[in-house]
């Protein structure tokens, strides 16, 4: 027994007057039921958690993706900058 249960069932049997083995009962079936209720509780917010966590994954993802494609385009624009740099120093140099 836990100090909880211990606790409760000195509660029942000295101030509601009960004898020891109905105090006993009493105190069990009471913890039983909240670690009944506690679990089921548990269950549901851990299935909202999961599908909210599913949820939260697939819209990191297509971030990602955006992200992703949006880095290419502007690696590649900076490449095509930097390709008419050099070009551009190279016709000066030759044409002068």
């Amino acid at each position: 027994m836990s100090t909880t249960e211990i606790k409760l069932y000195d509660f029942f049997r000295k101030d509601l007057k009960l004898d020891d083995n109905r105090a006993k009962i009493f105190t069990e079936i009471l913890y039983e039921s909240i670690e009944s209720n506690a679990a089921r509780i548990n269950t549901k917010y851990k299935s909202e958690l999961q599908s909210d966590l599913q949820k939260m994954e697939m819209q990191l993802r297509a971030e990602i993706k955006d992200t992703k494609t949006d880095m290419i385009k502007w690696f590649f624009a900076f490449f095509v900058t930097l390709v008419l740099m050099i070009l551009g120093l190279y016709a000066t140099i030759l044409l002068k």
